[in-house]
């Protein structure tokens, strides 16, 4: 680790209204109990490229008992990595304690390692353990100061994402950090420095270690955040997607039409759901599979049946990568089912009360878009779909249910 002093830039033009305001009286507050209190990461890496920072990280020297003592409803979070989050409306800030590298230790597979990672140490050694020099700059609001420990405004004036220390360690602490570059290349337009791109090339298998809910939540933000075509384009350049999801290629023209409207619809403001985004990743291979139940099963085997064994097997695929919970799979089969009923115009009435019209709807037109419908077909379902603010039709409920429902508030009353 270098011993320079760190370089100091002021900003005098700094906008003190960029930062919510209940953020700022944290830090006063922390200040006020003795302690650092500095901004970090990306919010400051998107402030002076002229972005709007979504998320504002807080470091600072104080413990996470002490920084829940100085402000309140502030909450310690996490085992392997402790931090703070503190409520304030319907906002939620977190902060984190200056962090060294943790100690080489061996240890037992069955050994928990929570405690190496919360070893702690000063700002310095805070911004070291970093993943990209971009991404360690430290805002001090007290004084409209970035301090740069590691040639971090530098990369971002040359617009290069660089590793903090060899790329290869790095990687090898923690694979996500290899989605991460893919991630801010594509959202910045920034190029990999050639040592991080020869790394991710000999590391990539490593992601294969990667815990499935950690997974699902990385392709969400690589997918779902505005720059889903560009981080599509990033992860096949850098061959990621074949270690992440094997089967892509196959689905690619499809994959790459969802990122499209993935990105329209962020931008126009509209909800994005990572749920219809992996069905839209997912058809293909359960078209691919149905086929085939289908040729070994014959004429005489049940549709039904044969779809949910399709979603069986393309879901038991997936989850070797990322995690789905039961109420996505249902989603995703769902909308697969209805693809039929919408090619074929059946059973119309019954088709247009479905709970999941509107998705499968959106699946079917995006199917279009790549020719593998006739777009006359979603055009006349498009017509005929309910608006999104209508309401469904309420449930029959049979009078022996009626009868129940009285009998039950009957013993509530008396209870």
């Amino acid at each position: 680790m270098t011993a320079r002093k760190p370089k100091i830039v002021p900003l005098d033009d700094f906008d003190r209204e960029s930062v919510p305001s209940q953020l700022a009286e944290i830090h006063r507050r922390l200040r006020r109990g003795g302690h650092d209190a500095f901004l970090v990461g990306g919010c400051i890496r998107d402030y002076l490229l002229g972005l709007t920072p979504k998320d504002f990280d807080t470091a600072t020297d104080a413990r996470p008992e002490r920084v829940r003592k100085l402000l309140p409803h502030a909450f310690i979070i996490g085992r392997r990595f402790r931090l703070v989050h503190v409520r304030r409306g319907d906002a939620t800030y977190e902060i984190a304690t200056y962090r060294k590298e943790p100690p080489s230790i061996k240890v037992s597979k069955s050994a928990r390692r929570f405690s190496p990672e919360n070893t702690y140490g000063n700002q310095r050694e805070d911004a070291f353990r970093r993943d990209y020099t971009i991404n360690a700059l430290y805002l001090d609001l007290s004084r409209n100061q970035v301090i740069d420990y590691v040639g971090g405004l530098r990369d971002l004036r040359d617009r290069v994402i660089r590793s903090i220390g060899p790329p290869e360690e790095r990687f090898k602490e923690d694979p996500v950090r290899m989605l991460r570059a893919a991630r801010f290349a594509a959202k910045l337009g920034f190029s990999l420095e050639p040592s991080v791109t020869a790394a991710i090339h000999a590391n990539k298998k490593l992601l294969n270690h990667v815990s499935r809910p950690r997974m699902r939540d990385e392709l969400v933000k690589l997918f779902l955040t505005g720059y889903g075509a560009a981080s599509y384009r990033a992860m096949l350049k850098l061959d990621l997607l074949t270690t992440v999801f094997p089967q892509h290629e196959a689905a690619r023209p499809m994959i790459e039409q969802a990122m499209v409207e993935s990105d329209e619809r962020f931008a126009s403001g509209h909800k994005l759901s990572p749920t219809y985004l992996f069905a839209t990743m997912l058809w293909h291979f359960y078209s691919d599979r149905l086929l085939k139940l289908e040729a070994e099963h014959g004429e005489h085997a049940q549709v039904g049946e044969l779809r949910q064994q399709a979603c069986h097997d393309i879901f038991q695929m997936t989850r070797r990568y990322i995690s789905i919970n039961r109420e996505a799979e249902q989603f995703i089969l769902s909308i697969f089912a209805l693809q039929v009923r919408l090619e074929r115009k059946r059973n119309i009435r019954r088709t247009l009360d479905h709970p999941r019209i509107r998705a499968a709807v959106h699946l079917l037109a995006l199917r279009a878009q790549t020719g593998e419908v006739d777009p006359n077909v979603v055009t006349w379902w498009e017509k005929r779909q309910p608006p999104r603010d209508a309401k469904r039709p309420r449930k029959r409920i049979s009078k022996q249910n009626q009868r129940t429902s009285r009998n039950e508030k009957r013993r509530i009353d008396v209870g």
